[in-house]
């Protein structure tokens, strides 16, 4: 019988998906891990941040025991993911790491504990700890006491945002595997026409997280068009548009903003977000507003370590919107990003 973690291990770089997972930890105060298709841990979570000792104590089912039957029954349909809700009344999720080239699902990405829509009573916590009989019950309840609580809505774009992450990892390393056995057959591929396919793959992969991405933007603040906009690598003082809803298309194809100039560029120099009402705005960019019929609109820039890499635009011809009110989501989402471009 064929080894069923040898699929997963072979795509998965473990130096290299370690460095991945961290960086996603970091940015969204949730942990990760990843298992095979029977709940064998790949990638372990990280020790000691969100929830790390609920994870590994069998009594909250967060774990694996390597027995297929127990791994799948624990959790219930959630969309295409899946949900473990604990005794705790906590939660966890299971991303599909569906892999194309053998139309299967390989493993899955681990993401929790967290707690949805609102916090218990801690007097509510402590009972359902004390009903467990749960040794150092006052550990566990720290423990509790760290963990985010996130909406249902954010969790789904969250759950949208890592699937397209680990479905981008997991095609380029496949290309990578096929690259080295093509390499091995000689079979007479150029390096060049190697290098062009993984990079088209990859660019290709990079758009479908950005659609995601401003989709949920779009939904999320209640407005109808957009766009990302991504720092040229070839042009590095320049904005352009890489993926956009709305817009006139032939407009998008010649957009091009300098750093600096308009409003994308100001907020990509500034490292700071625009909120447009009307016609009223800060007096820097006052000047270039000449769409009365947009009524609000938002120019955020996307940043990674304290660098503008991109910006986020959005409007909307509607009277009322809710831009302002998820300011702090957006840039949330918009680190998780970054922490992959």
């Amino acid at each position: 019988m064929q080894d069923s973690k040898q699929p997963t291990l072979k795509l998965i770089n473990k130096e290299h998906g370690w460095d991945i997972l961290s960086r996603l930890i970091d940015v969204l105060h949730i942990n990760l891990f990843i298992v095979d298709h029977d709940g064998l841990i790949l990638l372990p979570p990280e020790e000691g941040k969100y929830g790390s000792r609920l994870l590994t104590d069998p009594v909250f089912g967060f774990c694996g025991n390597g027995e297929p039957s127990h791994f799948t029954k624990r959790f219930e349909p959630y969309g295409r993911y899946l949900k473990h809700t604990s005794p705790l009344q906590l939660h966890q999720f299971a991303i599909p790491m569906v892999f194309e080239r053998i139309r299967g699902t390989i493993g899955y990405m681990m993401v929790g504990p967290v707690i949805l829509d609102k916090r218990l009573e801690e007097s509510d916590y402590e009972a359902l700890v004390t009903k467990l009989n749960i040794a150092h019950p006052q550990d566990i309840l720290d423990e509790i006491k760290g963990l985010w609580v996130i909406s249902n809505a954010m969790m789904n774009i969250i759950l949208d945002l890592l699937y397209e992450i680990v479905k981008n990892n997991l095609e380029l390393s496949g290309i990578k595997i096929a690259v080295s056995q093509d390499r091995e057959s000689n079979n007479g591929l150029t390096q060049e026409l190697k290098k062009a396919a993984k990079d088209l793959y990859s660019a290709v992969c990079l758009d479908e997280l950005l659609v995601t991405l401003l989709d949920a933007a779009l939904k999320m603040t209640d407005t109808e068009a957009g766009s990302i906009m991504l720092i040229d690598k070839e042009k590095q003082g320049s904005l352009t548009v890489k993926v956009y809803r709305g817009l006139n298309e032939e407009w998008t194809k010649n957009a091009e903003v300098k750093i600096g100039d308009r409003i994308a560029g100001l907020a990509a120099k500034g490292k700071r977000p625009f909120i447009i009402h009307g016609q009223r705005a800060n007096k820097r960019i006052r000047r270039f507003l000449k769409r009365p019929e947009i009524r609000h609109a938002l120019v955020m820039p996307l940043m990674t370590e304290q660098v503008a890499f991109g910006v986020l635009n959005m409007h909307t011809r509607k009277k009322q919107c809710a831009i302002e009110g998820n300011i702090e989501n957006l840039q949330y989402l918009s680190r998780l990003l970054s922490s992959v471009v």
